[in-house]
């Protein structure tokens, strides 16, 4: 008898051994990118919706969050001290894009999973979209019915009625573009049959800035009759759009603060889509000519209306090169690889500059993406901050049970006047930037393990500019 509490207690000890084991930490240093990046990219695959009766989202969405500042949140819009879950399809088509490309950049790897998943997680994810269309372009917001009237709003947001209005928004050309993209990328994939009539390509010529007066903060930032893409598809002279702000959202949608805007960010990724769709708009030329002035004149900062992160701009940019558009120029390009490698810190990280949101995981993870589009990564400037940037992630990753992952930091924000004050958030957008960036580091340099990265001299400094 006296021989049973030892059994027992060593029986417990064995099994709490058992169970530290199986949720031990993994040995990061041993496992080459190529395994992480699979790592990252099964994370974001698992945060898609999955089940049909979710009350915000459809299955096969990318949820999104969105965290409110204390100003807005005084003022009814949104939860100042936690998120408020955000359905878009904008989110949805800007992840499926990232993981489109994984799949389409690596045909070697297409039988592996989770590679393998991607062209069943992309087809769930176009599914979704038709909530969100409207005579051939798309909408941020879902449709909903409120008192036998459709609207765009948010779904989950914390909304005082006063702000139901302002947020009931048109068509715009930034949600369009992205989501025209997915449908594209997921014919190549799924090989669908898609047809995209010229006449919704020409939509995006049928409003540019040209002849009218300029938004507030693009009027601040000396940007007026560019003739490049606005943002909003919806004429901001119409007698049928209401004039008042805070219009009851009865009187129909309109254009927040009633005027149009310039967005850099919005203007890259229609170029984007011309390019992959290969066709060409009036517009394009003066979308090109605004965007190489606003490289040379260092504006990327400040030129994205919607999107608040320095680096934003590079990262799209070689993402639509990629997809084979050709207006940025080479003096363009070379600015964008002298910036980038000047604001590379002493870690290894970039941060986003002039927000109060420093944000480093995703700008580092941006500076890397567009490191690796402009440049070659054999050039040693570029080499040595690719080392370097790559040592930050690997040194900023998280891990849960078998996970690994990143946190999500902001991508995207609301207006002009909320720049830094509400901003959204995506895990499966983050980490499936990551993820592209990690598994082409990989076939770039196939011999290294994460350990040659976490093991680096710090005597070299990152950038070789500092």
């Amino acid at each position: 008898m006296k021989t049973r509490p030892n059994f027992i207690k060593s029986v417990l000890i064995a099994t709490i051994i058992s169970s530290n084991a199986a949720y031990a930490k993994t040995d990061v240093r041993a496992l080459t990118l190529k395994e992480i990046s699979y790592k990252t990219i099964d994370y974001a695959l698992k945060t898609q919706i999955q089940s049909a009766s979710d009350k915000n989202y459809l299955r096969g969405e990318f949820p999104t969050k969105i965290q409110s500042t204390l100003i807005p949140s005084l003022v009814g819009v949104g939860e100042a001290f936690s998120k408020d879950d955000e359905a878009s399809g904008f989110t949805t088509a800007s992840v499926l894009n990232l993981l489109s490309q994984i799949y389409l950049d690596h045909p070697e790897l297409q039988t592996e999973s989770p590679i393998n998943q991607i062209p069943q997680s992309v087809q769930a994810g176009v599914n979704t979209f038709s909530r969100y269309a409207s005579t051939g372009t798309y909408n941020f917001y879902p449709s909903r019915v409120i008192n036998g009237q459709s609207v765009r709003r948010p779904i989950n947001m914390r909304l005082f009625p006063l702000w139901h209005g302002f947020t009931n928004v048109p068509n715009d050309a930034d949600t369009t573009s992205v989501v025209l993209t997915s449908l594209l990328l997921n014919s190549k994939i799924n090989k669908t049959p898609l047809t995209i009539p010229q006449s919704t390509y020409d939509v995006f010529s049928n409003f540019t800035d040209v002849n009218r007066n300029p938004m507030f903060y693009n009027y601040f930032e000396g940007r007026k009759n560019t003739g490049a893409f606005m943002t909003w598809l919806l004429d901001e002279k119409s007698p049928d759009m209401p004039h008042f702000y805070f219009a009851r959202t009865a009187k129909g949608e309109r254009i927040p603060f009633i005027k149009n805007d310039v967005d850099c960010i919005v203007n890259a990724n229609v170029l984007k889509l011309l390019a992959l769709g290969k066709v060409t708009t009036a517009a394009r030329a003066n979308s090109c000519q605004m965007l190489n002035d606003m490289i040379d004149a260092n504006e990327h900062s400040s030129c994205g209306v919607y999107y608040p992160n320095t680096l934003n701009l590079s990262f799209v940019l070689g993402r639509a090169k990629q997809a084979g558009e050709t207006c940025i120029t080479p003096k363009s390009e070379q600015k964008i690889l002298q910036m980038i490698l000047k604001m590379q810190n002493g870690d290894g990280s970039w941060v986003n500059e002039k927000n109060i949101w420093q944000d480093p995981i995703i700008t580092t993870a941006f500076a890397l993406d567009a490191l690796l589009h402009f440049s070659k990564p054999s050039d040693h400037k570029t080499y040595i901050a690719l080392m370097y940037g790559v040592h930050f992630l690997l040194k900023s990753m998280k891990q849960k049970d078998a996970a690994m992952y990143w946190n999500a930091e902001r991508f995207f924000t609301a207006t002009a006047i909320a720049r830094s004050l509400i901003m959204w958030q995506s895990a499966a957008f983050t980490n499936s930037v990551i993820a592209s960036v990690l598994l082409k580091m990989h076939v770039a340099f196939p011999q290294y393990t994460a350990s040659n990265y976490l093991t680096l001299n710090f005597d070299v400094n990152p950038g070789g500019q500092k």
